[in-house]
């Protein structure tokens, strides 16, 4: 009885934040259901406040959506509940404590109307509470699942974010078994990395033998992604003939160059102008020649002549400088 006097006496959403940090989600649900109007003002602090390592399932029908959610339980105004009764208590009434006993959701209704937070609030809650539950819990998948559902509920504005964090998870929770690609990082870390860092590390530990699969299954599709968004960015603010900057891959690939690792590059040039039909490493057969050279020139050792020679035989043409470097060496 002492419990229930004092749960009545609390402000809703101060009973709300209580059941919430005790992971009560059943509770939670049947207090929104019937106090929406009264919760809805406090809706982000209160889901804020349940236990990060809570999965998401469990609460996911709480999660906000673009607008006030359908399917509420408020009863019928009672003759009393009214607009001229809420103006009385408000003139009348001035101590807080009794206002918030005498007020039923019906005057709250009248009293507020319905609020509910802008699409940027929503979208800022979405992404502080994902790094929240990677900060403080590590759970990635949860984590996923919260963006997820956001999208699910119309949430749109936070695709670009939900594929960046399913990125951090693919270079996670690696199944390439190879014990050197493994690291621990936050996400909030990762999203202070430059796109070309986050680049590198999806080829942290990459070998001659799986740099392809782990080029096409997460290297490439994100580095085609930055590079189709800069582009629209592009377009978008001025036309010019001037090209746009050398591409991750041929970037990654002048620096293992520098460290004389030709054999790495041999395999990636190889597939990058098997078909330029439907090819997804190089933009244009000129891209392609033109890093393979530059590879050549920064590769400082002076046994590789074999390696120089391949990566020239797979380039698409033989003409100008690139045919006399392929006689020079030969």
């Amino acid at each position: 009885m002492q419990e229930y006097s004092k749960f009545r006496s609390m402000p809703i959403n101060e009973a709300a934040v209580a059941l919430a940090e005790s992971g009560k989600i059943g509770a939670l649900n049947l207090l929104f259901k019937r106090h929406p109007y009264s919760l809805s003002p406090f809706v982000l602090k209160v889901l804020a406040s349940i236990p990060e390592t809570v999965p998401i399932q469990m609460y996911g029908q709480l999660l906000p959506g673009r607008s006030f959610p359908s399917g509420v339980a408020v009863r019928q105004d009672d003759w009393v509940e009214c607009k001229k009764m809420v103006n009385f208590i408000n003139t009348s009434v001035k101590n807080h404590d009794i206002q918030i006993q005498v007020k039923t959701e019906p005057l709250v209704k009248h009293f507020l109307g319905l609020l509910w937070p802008s699409i940027d609030e929503l979208s800022k809650w979405y992404m502080d509470r994902a790094r929240a539950m990677d900060d403080f819990s590590g759970q990635l998948d949860n984590c996923l699942s919260l963006l997820e559902f956001a999208l699910r509920k119309g949430i749109s504005e936070l695709q670009q974010f939900h594929q960046d964090v399913l990125y951090l998870h693919q270079v996670i929770y690696s199944d390439d078994n190879d014990s050197e690609t493994g690291f621990n990082m936050s996400l909030v870390m990762w999203g202070e990395l430059p796109d070309y860092e986050k680049f590198k590390f999806m080829l942290k530990g990459v070998k001659e033998e799986n740099v392809i699969e782990r080029l096409h299954n997460r290297a490439i599709p994100f580095m085609r992604e930055k590079f189709h968004r800069v582009s629209l960015i592009g377009e978008v603010a001025h036309s010019t003939n001037q090209n746009l900057e050398e591409s991750f891959l041929v970037r990654w690939l002048k620096e293992i160059a520098l460290q004389n690792k030709l054999d790495m590059c041999l395999v990636v040039i190889e597939e990058g102008c098997r078909n330029f039909q439907s090819n997804v490493y190089f933009e244009t057969e000129v891209e392609a020649v033109d890093c393979a050279l530059q590879c050549i020139y920064l590769c400082t050792v002076t046994d590789r002549w074999s390696i120089m020679s391949a990566i020239l035989s797979k380039l698409p043409q033989m003409h100008g400088e690139l045919g006399f470097m392929f006689i020079l060496i030969s």
